[in-house]
């Protein structure tokens, strides 16, 4: 079979736990709350004080004020009619755009500032003609607390208020002060356009010289360096540049092709191009014409004389001998004209056709003329070069001038357009503010005695709690449990409300109200440590606090009366021998105890009382100079051995936490701590170091016991425990 599943169930799931982070948060704001109402009540006689006092003032004031009457009027700024139709702006006095949102500054926010100043305040002093009781004019400063100018948001409009006993006095004034304001407007709308003419006169001539000055450098600067248009001269050079190259590559080219060729026919003659032109005007006259032309004839009998005879015949050998000395003859002539000598082949070949000298000649002319091409197109190029590269830094100086000359040109016409328009501002003789509304007398008057009260009503409220709040940060004691929880996140076993009766008798409450509600709180806390330790009570619990004065000795004692009347055996154990408490608090003698049971002086049996059924008490004995020698002995474990066999549960009263050897001493011999602490005792720094000792033997940490609590917060925290969905029997057990 196949089961269905539950789709639901993920739902209901998380549907769950948002209710419960509700209830948290809920709970938790209630608790701060809370928390701040226990401050309010610890203080309450100085935050009451405080809080009567103020309001008390605040009445007394109240009682000396008087019915004000408010008189207002309205300004309306406007722009000149005069400026709207020529359509030049108005700098001293129109307003351009009056129109500005709240929260920016607008021209209407100076006029409002003009409106306080002394001068118009005096003068409508003197208009009303008020003076003291010495015939003096009042001071006009004295009006500016009852005077009020407001903007009125979306218009160009100001509103005037002024408050006073008498309604016609109050009208008077704003009234008066309108029309002063309005009339000096109308002065200042006069003298400030004469002051500026002025000032526009005297600037005009230094303007129109820096123009002047501005163009005269500009021109120079293009007359010295041959500048028309750098646009245009930047793109007839960039088109230059290239032809240029182009030419030289193509010159270049021929010109070392030339000059191979010229080389190669130089390497095999042998000559220079002087040399070469030499012998070829030397082939040319008549005296090595005859030479040679004999030297033809004599070659050409040498052949037909070779044909018939032998080289020794008489005939080859004279031939021979012929052309050596025709030879001889022709090097002489060109040794003389050249310097050097020539093979008679050149001359002779170059006598009927072009020959080596001449195809030389000519090549050696087109090297040269092709050197002179290439060398000139060089030089071009490089003043190409030169100017290209002076361009940019020509131009980004012409720029600077024009744009100098722009400035100065602007302002110079900026200038001359003021001039224009403070002449037309003297034309007029209107105020760009006018009289809307003046200000009629006012009927009904106005009492701020509720105002006061309610302000001396808050007032009160803040001193008070700011009182409450430094008197509270100055005390460094942990006054409330949530305090206390953040301090030491340890499981709250139980809270027991403050009993008074209790703390000034010395008593057991469970001893002697054995049916009161603190003792079944202590049982309670019984049946929190065995849920705390899997449903088995330990065996040895120590007892301990921060500091001495937190009850830890009174709850023990309670602890132990509980736990003894629901039928189990226990041994109260004082261990603390610097001070103990237990013989007194169940009103015994301590002439035995512990110290003389270690010592051997005395028996366990003999050295135990029993102040109620079940429970038996062990005292501290004598008062001891090193209680941790007793404590550290190894008569000490036979004891609580030797109890764990005879009793059901062994509870020891420890020292507080700040006797650190005496405490990590009896650690070792327990099953579990438990640690009690008391609001308003504890204070921040000993619950930090008390953490920090018990962070060294948390694994022991059975909870945590709050005593001493008030009986607001105790039952705040009871209302919780008792309205939340919690086992009855752990209602005070909370998990931090």
């Amino acid at each position: 079979m196949f089961k269905i599943p539950n789709n639901n169930s993920a739902y209901s799931s998380q549907t769950e736990g948002e209710a419960n982070a509700s209830i948290n948060s809920r709970d938790s704001i209630d608790l701060d709350i809370g928390e701040y109402l226990l401050k309010l009540k610890r203080r309450w006689k100085i935050a009451s004080a405080l809080f009567l006092l103020t309001v008390g003032a605040a009445g007394l004031l109240s009682t000396k004020l008087s019915t004000k009457y408010e008189a207002e009027g309205k300004l309306l700024f406007k722009s000149s009619s005069l400026a709207s139709l020529t359509g030049v702006a108005k700098n001293s006095s129109a307003l351009e755009t009056l129109n500005y949102s709240l929260g920016q500054q607008s021209p209407l926010h100076n006029q409002r500032e003009q409106i306080f100043t002394s001068a118009v305040l005096q003068q409508t002093v003197e208009n009303l003609d008020l003076k003291n009781e010495n015939g003096e004019f009042i001071d006009p400063n004295g009006l500016r607390p009852q005077l009020k100018v407001k903007l009125l948001p979306g218009t160009d409009l100001i509103q005037i208020l002024y408050k006073d006993p008498n309604p016609k006095f109050a009208a008077d004034i704003v009234n008066s002060l309108m029309n002063v304001y309005v009339e000096a407007q109308i002065r200042g709308n006069q003298s400030d356009p004469a002051v500026a003419k002025k000032f526009i006169n005297q600037q005009i001539p230094t303007l129109k010289a820096k123009v002047e000055s501005a163009e005269s450098a500009l021109a120079k600067f293009r007359a010295d360096n041959k500048i028309v248009d750098l646009q245009q001269e930047k793109q007839t050079v960039i088109e230059e540049t290239a032809n240029l190259n182009r030419q030289i590559a193509f010159i270049g080219s021929q010109y070392r092709g030339t000059k191979a060729q010229t080389d190669a026919l130089q390497a095999k003659i042998g000559l220079s191009l002087e040399q070469a032109i030499a012998a070829d005007q030397l082939g040319s006259t008549p005296v090595v014409k005859s030479i040679i032309d004999e030297m033809t004839r004599t070659e050409n009998q040498l052949i037909q004389e070779r044909r018939r005879f032998k080289e020794d015949h008489p005939n080859i050998v004279s031939l021979q001998g012929k052309k050596a000395a025709l030879n001889r003859q022709l090097q002489s002539l060109m040794s003389q004209t050249i310097g050097q000598q020539v093979s008679p082949g050149l001359i002779k070949n170059n006598q009927y056709a072009p020959g080596q000298l001449e195809k030389f000649i000519e090549l050696k002319i087109q090297e040269l003329s092709l050197r002179r091409q290439n060398l000139a197109l060089a030089q071009a190029q490089q003043i190409a070069s030169k100017r290209a590269q002076a361009i940019p830094k020509l131009d980004s100086k012409e720029q600077e001038l024009l744009l100098e000359l722009k400035i100065a040109d602007a302002n110079y016409k900026n200038l001359l357009d003021s001039l224009e328009q403070v002449e037309l501002e003297l034309l007029q003789e209107t105020s760009n503010v006018e009289i809307v509304e003046p200000a009629l007398v006012p009927i009904k008057g106005t009492s701020s005695k509720m105002k006061l009260l309610a302000l001396g009503v808050m007032g009160g409220l803040f001193f008070s709690n700011a009182a409450v709040l430094l008197l509270e940060t100055r005390d460094r004691s942990l006054k409330t449990i949530g305090e206390i929880r953040k301090k030491l996140p340890h499981t709250i076993l139980g809270i027991i409300p403050i009993d008074d009766d209790a703390r000034s008798k010395r008593r057991v409450v469970v001893e002697q109200s054995p049916d009161s509600y603190t003792s079944e709180i202590y049982r309670m806390i019984r049946t929190n440590l065995t849920a705390r330790s899997s449903q088995v009570l330990p065996k040895v619990i120590l007892v301990t606090s921060s500091v001495p004065g937190e009850g830890k000795s009174t709850v023990t004692a309670n602890l132990a009366a509980a736990i003894s009347q629901l039928g189990s055996r226990v041994l109260l154990v004082d261990g603390d021998l610097r001070r103990p408490s237990q013989h007194l608090l169940w009103n015994r003698n301590s002439h035995q105890g512990i110290k003389e049971v270690i010592q051997g002086e005395a028996e366990l049996a003999d050295a135990v009382t029993q102040p109620m059924l079940n429970l038996k008490l062990l005292a501290s004995g004598e008062v001891v100079s090193n209680p941790l020698a007793i404590l550290d002995s190894s008569a000490m474990n036979e004891l609580i051995a030797e109890s764990r066999k005879g009793y059901d549960l062994v509870l020891i009263d420890a020292p507080p936490l700040p006797v650190t050897a005496d405490i990590l001493t009896l650690n070792k011999l327990v099953d579990g701590i438990l640690f009690v602490s008391r609001p308003g005792v504890i204070e921040h720094e000993s619950a930090e170091l008390a953490q920090e000792v018990l962070d060294s033997i948390q694994d022991k940490i059975l909870g945590m016991v709050v005593n001493g609590v008030n009986a607001t917060e105790f039952n705040r925290y009871a209302y919780y425990s008792t309205n939340t969905k919690k086992q009855p029997q752990k209602a005070f057990a909370f998990t931090q």
